[in-house]
């Protein structure tokens, strides 16, 4: 059970370098059905959205899907007996190599950019989750 987190770890991780593999067209078409579905849950909630909706939701989506895979290390760091500080050292270290070489898969993707802001929108993420998920422990001890 203990290397389930971690399996599930390394599926996301394929998942999110495939995401950026994928050539611009592709992936604004993927964006863009999210940010439609997005304007008509707005507009039934009566919400009026303004901006690039589609670049947020992009942003969106690199937010969660690196805290998603926050929240899996730390449970697969868990799960195999790794100590908090040592954990949090090899979780950070991960999530940035991931980034950065999340970023670097998409610059080979045509029309597609690598930013070193995305990198820290994604670590943010990784930080957040991290974060979270060490509050919920230290409370779950209390």
């Amino acid at each position: 059970m203990k290397y389930l987190w971690v399996f599930l770890t390394a599926c996301l991780v394929g998942i999110i370098f495939y995401n950026s593999s994928l050539p611009l067209k592709q992936s604004s078409e993927i964006s863009g059905w999210f940010a439609a579905l997005t304007q008509l849950l707005a507009q039934h909630l009566d919400i009026r959205l303004t901006g690039d909706v589609e670049h947020h939701i992009r942003k969106l989506a690199h937010f969660c899907e690196f805290a998603l895979l926050g929240l899996l290390l730390c449970h697969s760091f868990s799960a195999l007996g790794v100590s908090n500080r040592t954990a949090t050292g090899y979780i950070f270290f991960l999530a940035l190599f991931a980034a950065v070489l999340d970023e670097y898969i998409q610059s080979f993707s045509p029309g597609r950019a690598s930013r070193v802001k995305d990198v820290l929108l994604d670590f943010s993420g990784v930080f957040c989750a991290w974060l979270e998920y060490r509050i919920w422990e230290w409370s779950a001890r209390k």
